[in-house]
């Protein structure tokens, strides 16, 4: 038996090894399983936080300039500019953006690269680019200049060239700090503002990234040190680059590391729970397991700041791109096509500049919460950017399919919209392209939907329409004839002006006459106003136009015995505030009396009820030249409106003149004008007078001067002073066949 026991004791102490070297080893590996996983969590971590700082980086930089664009797309922001209206830039413009969105340091430059206004903190500073941005801000501005000067180069010599183009770029200040600087145009949001190529301001702005940038979002990622500086050990760091991809700095931060600081903390109960073994166990897998979950949360949730708009929770323009690409490039089991509407509210800017920002953004997920609710399964709703939206629809068999697609959206909007405490009416534009995907790029089909988007608003908005290709050569054929009008306005050569003659209702005399412009096209003959006008108006030349019409009609009632003549003034040119000044210097170059010309008006400039237009029309009757409201009684006829604007004469519209003799009714509504008309101190023109029934019946109702083909169509100027200087005008006027 003595001999056993040594043996059964280095048996015993064997045992105690192994199961020591076992309990050691098992330790070991836990330790090491535990440091893995902790260091696998950590380095996630850190790799989620540079995500999510580097997206939240490039969403503060995308948004300085829709935050721009806020405020310097629109026709008010051209206009107030160019009239250096001081209290509207700072309120909307300069002090605003500097004040509302933090913009560090904001400024606002004429076409000529002069400081109109710069604010700092939304207080006004000296209107010059300060030191300490000068050296970055200048070749940006140089650059964005370049840009737009291509743009007109290449032709587009409309609004939409200098819409959308903008530089937004990373830079180290001389100071050494970093920041963002986004330079803009500010262009007009429609053709009612004319802006040709080179007359664009600009807005800049400068944001500081040390300082309300990454104290912002390290407060919101829980990173209370995020700043920028060197990096280091035991630092997270990303590189701040800018559009070349040049690193300009480093963002550094500590990282949390939750795992190590959850294991330092748990370290004596874990300790404690390796005597239980399994349960140990057990709750590093559960720590694990709860631990991963919070990841992928966090994970999703960056996800989905990248892919969505953050006022509406639509998709954005990164997820619009993804998902279009992918409709196009699906494989359909049967034939299909894919719909892409663009959608652009009608009325927004009025809303802004109305209610104010507020009830815009209001609106703004108003409709998005609207046309969500109508989309079709499949169907992906976009916001583009301020009241831009877009739908992507694959699988599309048929353009009726696209057409119900179109009407359900436009439906949406049957229903007002409750804003600031009011209900307001709100239509919508939106152009319709249905193509399939082996035809056409992202971009093609894009443009498509624009070009019919474009399509509905020229035709009155509030509607739709789908892309056809002669809408592209309608385009074409526009921007030819535009080119054609400049250059017979530069040399002079088509243009002619015809003068229709008014009469004294009663003595057959004539007053006055109408100048009307014409245009011999060299190659598409006679061109009547109604072909040319309108593309002068949405291309930008009706300045032009209008202006060389003043002065020949000018010129030839200042060479002739004519009592004065009416020339018709586009609404657009009275969006110029030098518009009444303009007038006045051709009257002074032409030598004649300001009580010689008279300016025809539409009904559709006094609905504006705009302060220059009012302001327009008070300094040309202060200098004694008459206004006359053409085709009265076609528009809004209000007696409110006729009281509250510079209003000398009323000229009847020819529908109503057509009725004379065969409608009672007709008769009484103008009887009832002239009346109007004697007690508001204006005079009344009968317009289209065609028969002897028309003429004395207007005569009997008391129209005071009468114009239409039975007394003369529209003749050349020689021929008018033939008839001015016969002593029987009015009745050679009235027998000659030739002018009837």
């Amino acid at each position: 038996m003595s001999s056993l026991h040594p043996t059964g004791s280095t048996s015993t102490r064997s045992i105690a090894f192994v199961s020591l070297a076992l309990a050691l080893a098992l330790v070991m590996a836990f330790v090491m399983a535990a440091w893995w996983a902790v260091d696998k969590i950590d380095t996630r971590e850190l790799l989620n936080e540079r995500q999510s700082i580097a997206a939240g980086l490039v969403a503060r930089k995308n948004r300085i300039a829709q935050e721009q664009d806020s405020s310097a797309v629109g026709d008010d922001a051209v206009v107030n500019l160019r009239a250096n209206n001081q209290p509207w830039i700072a309120r909307n413009l300069a002090d605003w953006m500097s004040q509302f969105f933090s913009h560090d340091r904001v400024y606002v430059l004429a076409p000529d690269d002069r400081v109109v206004r710069a604010a700092e903190a939304g207080e006004q500073i000296p209107s010059i680019i300060d030191l300490r941005d000068r050296a970055v801000v200048e070749p940006i501005i140089a650059k964005l200049r370049e840009k737009l000067a291509v743009a007109a180069n290449e032709g587009d010599a409309s609004m939409a060239a200098p819409m959308g183009t903008g530089n937004t770029d990373t830079v180290r200040l001389p100071s050494n700090e970093l920041a963002y600087v986004s330079v803009r145009p500010i262009v007009p949001s429609s053709g009612a503002v004319v802006q040709r190529p080179g007359e664009e301001f600009l807005v800049i702005s400068v944001v500081a990234l040390d300082g309300d940038v990454l104290g912002e979002l390290g407060q919101q990622l829980g990173l209370p040190d995020l700043r920028i500086g060197g990096p280091g050990k035991g630092k997270g760091a990303l590189p701040v680059v800018n559009n070349a991809g040049r690193t300009m700095g480093f963002a550094v931060w500590t990282p949390k590391k939750p795992a190590l600081v959850l294991m330092q903390e748990t370290a004596p109960a874990t300790l404690g729970l390796l005597l239980v073994g399994g349960l140990s166990l057990f709750g590093f897998l559960m720590w694990l397991r709860r631990t991963m979950s919070a990841l992928e949360k966090s994970q999703a949730q960056i996800e989905y700041l990248a892919f969505h708009d953050p006022l509406t929770g639509v998709a954005n323009r990164a997820l619009f791109d993804v998902r279009l690409r992918n409709a196009l490039h699906y494989e359909y089991l049967a034939k299909a096509k894919v719909a892409l509407v663009s959608i652009d509210l009608d009325t927004f800017k009025e809303i802004n500049d109305s209610l104010g920002h507020g009830a815009g953004d209001e609106l703004i997920k108003q409709v998005a919460k609207r046309l969500s609710s109508r989309l079709p399964e499949g169907a992906t709703l976009t916001r583009l950017g301020g009241d831009e939206f877009a739908v992507v629809q694959p699988g599309v068999v048929s353009e009726g399919h696209a057409r119900f697609l179109c009407q359900t959206l436009l439906d949406t909007f049957h229903d007002p919209f409750l804003l600031a405490g009011e209900y307001v009416r709100v239509t919508a534009s939106m152009g319709l392209a249905l193509e399939s995907g082996e035809a056409v790029s992202s971009t093609e089909i894009m443009r498509r939907a624009d070009v019919a988007l474009y399509a509905v608003k020229a035709a009155g908005r509030d509607g739709f329409r789908c892309y056809e290709q002669s809408m592209d050569q309608s385009r074409r054929d526009k921007r030819t004839l535009e080119i054609d009008l400049r250059n017979a306005l530069v040399t002079n050569s088509g243009l002619h002006l015809l003068y229709q003659p008014i009469f004294d209702a009663v003595s057959s005399a004539i007053v006055g006459a109408e100048a009307l412009v014409r245009w011999e096209h060299p190659t598409r003959g006679n061109l009547t106003p109604d072909l040319f006008i309108s593309v002068a108006e949405e291309q930008g030349v009706i300045e032009r136009l209008g202006l060389w019409v003043l002065n020949e009609a000018c010129r030839f009632a200042a060479n002739s015995a004519l009592p004065w003549v009416a020339v018709n003034v586009s609404p657009l040119q009275f969006n110029n505030a030098h518009f009444a000044q303009s007038v006045l210097d051709v009257l002074r170059a032409q030598n004649l009396p300001p009580h010689r010309l008279q300016i025809e008006i539409t009904e559709g400039l006094l609905l504006q009820n705009s302060p220059v237009v009012r302001a327009s029309l008070e300094s040309l009757r202060a200098n004694g030249i008459a206004i006359a409201l053409d085709d009265f009684g076609t528009g809004y006829s209000s007696i409110g409106y006729l009281r509250n604007h510079s209003i000398d004469k009323l000229k009847i519209d020819r529908s109503f003149t057509q009725l004379i003799g065969r409608d009672k009714a007709t008769e009484t509504i103008v009887q009832s004008v002239v009346e109007m008309a004697e007690a508001l101190g204006m005079t009344v023109t009968a317009e289209g007078v065609e028969d002897d029934l028309q003429r004395h019946t207007l005569v009997k109702l008391g129209c005071a001067t009468l114009q239409g083909y039975l007394l003369s169509r529209p003749i050349a100027g020689e021929r008018l002073e033939d008839l001015l200087a016969s002593d029987l005008a009015g009745a050679s006027m009235r027998k000659q066949p030739a002018l009837r």
